[in-house]
């Protein structure tokens, strides 16, 4: 399973539990804000995993991060692990939010990451080992 498909197993399997609480969740990820799902006073990030997540590094992007701070108890960052199992292991949710996401958030140490965009031209002429 790729990125893309773990990710969006995650984000479908987040939407049913939402609906199955009783809230309107809604896929916000083309919208520009700092989260994945709108669900009635949610904000929901999600983090996928295809296999566990336990002692994993959790990435959050600096606005993601002001998003949390300003408003944490609204803001949740849901994990959805073990997406891929090949041995029967249950897909797990583990919810991150108010207090206890503003105590992770505060003991890391912010890092810059470049996202540059690799453009179809200049990948098409780039150098290329076969």
């Amino acid at each position: 399973m790729g990125n893309k498909e773990t990710e969006q197993a995650a984000i479908t399997h987040v939407m049913a539990l939402e609906r199955t609480a009783g809230r309107d969740p809604k896929d916000v990820r083309t919208s520009g804000l700092p989260y994945d799902v709108e669900s009635s006073s949610r904000m929901v990030e999600v983090k996928a995993f295809s296999r566990s997540a336990r002692s994993e590094a959790l990435p959050l992007e600096h606005r993601q991060v002001e998003a949390a701070k300003a408003n944490p108890e609204h803001y949740y960052l849901y994990v959805v692990d073990n997406l891929a199992s090949l041995d029967g292991a249950e897909v797990g949710v583990r919810i991150l939010h108010g207090e206890a996401l503003l105590a992770l958030i505060e003991r890391t140490q912010p890092q810059i990451t470049y996202w540059p965009t690799f453009r179809a031209a200049e990948y098409d002429q780039t150098e290329r080992l076969l």
